[in-house]
């Protein structure tokens, strides 16, 4: 964050300053543990705990400016904010902080695949951006403006995801940062709890164009139904991209390369170019053709829109391969997890193990609602489909799994279910082989990563 004076932000967010106005600050915190000296401390009242209660631990480490709803008193040379609402005033402050760059913003979302389509974006834009981009899953109503308060003014370009669970978040997201751009990945199942239907998911998502700036256009997936349905339905500039010819921006050619990624070619100005991109999986083509539809916006050439993609690697969690000593090789994508998504790394895991024994561990897929058995039947199902050896599922909904994998004609002595991750690593632990190709997947709130660190002791990123 670029310097900002007490007055001004309070000036911002409507605020009641009492102490030094003129102190300047060029961090800002929610946590006490991350504070440095200099730090802007705002106190929030979260599920888990109230940020108030840290106050005075906040000005003990250096908090220059503590915005708060509870009047305290501000330390010498140290400035107080009171405002209604905290969380209210940082979305405030962001919305005001990001007007005074002059920059093209992508806004992204959808139900899966929004965080690596953000993360090639990123890395294509930065081939002639100097690009700010939100960092890890820093998506929500807190996240993102702690995101955009992280902006400087080197930066040429910046790059924000968008996550919801229910309608009007994307809209109110989205009306903070003002995207140029904006992209939708697709409209899946995730929290299909909350919003009942996929229409409603869409609806969900398409609350991003209640933010764009004037003149803003939608890069969306072709390849999904209720998105390529939008043709000529909406008032601004669309551009679909996808792997049909119905889509303008499409690949063709497409083939993977198992662990080493995939290759395909698309025309790109009337230049057939052909793209080799490090990431394993067919479904990631779909992704990069997002980042390259905003690229070709903001006018990267064709080959620095190559070089970016040929530099792309993986988050941690996400699709991350994973090499022992043991020769065991681990898919570790336990970052999240929702039908589409879990289909995506088995095919992964199909291409990866080749001839070597293949084992899915997969963990409970949260917020499906009504459609929750169903979904983790499918996905067991396709464990069959996608020809993997051994199923380990867990958590009470991953019963479901094996009712679809056995209904699939899988072999019942090649399935095992146990309902909590300590349940699982005694098991696995003694079940591995040396030369394993294994995924792990799940929903976030199973934690998975904590059975990679059980069976090996380390998750070795």
């Amino acid at each position: 964050m670029d310097n900002l004076r007490a007055s001004i932000i309070s000036e911002w967010i409507a605020g009641t300053l009492t102490g030094c106005g003129n102190i300047e600050v060029h961090k800002i915190s929610t946590d006490t543990r991350t504070l440095e000296e200099g730090s802007m401390f705002i106190a929030i009242r979260g599920e888990r705990t109230d940020g108030h209660k840290y106050i005075k631990n906040a000005f003990e480490k250096g908090a220059s400016v503590v915005v708060t709803e509870v009047p305290v008193e501000a330390p010498d040379g140290c400035s107080v904010i009171v405002v209604d609402d905290t969380i209210k005033a940082l979305g405030v402050m962001a919305k005001k902080y990001i007007k005074s760059f002059n920059i093209p913003v992508v806004g992204i979302t959808g139900s899966v695949g929004k965080t690596t389509a953000k993360e090639m974006i990123a890395q294509i834009l930065s081939t002639e951006y100097n690009v700010h981009k939100t960092v890890g899953n820093y998506n929500n109503h807190i996240g993102l403006p702690l995101s955009v308060l992280e902006l400087k003014h080197e930066h040429t370009a910046a790059v924000f995801e968008m996550g919801m669970s229910s309608l009007g978040e994307i809209e109110y997201l989205s009306d903070i940062i003002r995207p140029d751009i904006g992209v939708i990945t697709n409209i899946g199942m995730s929290h299909i709890e909350k919003l009942g239907t996929r229409q409603n998911i869409l609806r969900a998502k398409l609350e991003i164009i209640k933010g764009l700036k004037e003149n803003g256009k939608l890069i969306l997936n072709g390849d999904d139904e209720l998105l390529s349905g939008l043709n000529g339905l909406l008032p601004i500039p669309l551009i679909f991209y996808g792997t049909y010819e119905t889509s303008k921006l499409n690949a063709f050619g497409i083939e993977s390369l198992g662990e080493a990624g995939v290759r395909f070619t698309v025309n790109l100005r009337n230049e057939d170019v052909e793209i080799v991109l490090p990431a394993p999986g067919i479904h990631n083509v779909s992704n990069a053709l997002a980042a390259i539809a905003c690229a070709m916006e903001l006018n990267v050439s064709n080959e620095n829109i190559k070089n970016g993609l040929a530099k792309y690697s993986q988050e941690k969690m996400r699709l991350n391969i994973i090499k022992y000593d043991s020769g065991i090789k681990v898919i570790n994508d336990s970052y999240n997890s929702a039908p589409a998504s879990a289909l995506a790394s088995l095919s992964v895991l199909r291409e990866v193990a080749g001839e070597k024994r293949s084992i899915a561990v997969l963990g409970d897929m949260f917020e499906l609602g009504e459609y929750a058995r169903e979904a983790h039947r499918q996905v067991g199902a396709s464990v069959v489909r996608e020809h993997i050896g051994h199923l380990v599922a867990i958590g009470n909904l991953a019963r479901d799994y094996v009712q679809g994998a056995l209904e699939a004609g899988m072999n019942e002595e090649n399935i095992k279910h146990f309902i909590t991750i300590e349940q699982a690593i005694p098991y696995l632990s003694d079940f591995f082989e040396p030369e394993d190709i294994v995924l792990f997947k799940g929903s976030r709130g199973m934690n998975l990563e904590k059975v990679i660190e059980g069976v090996f002791g380390t998750l070795n990123i």
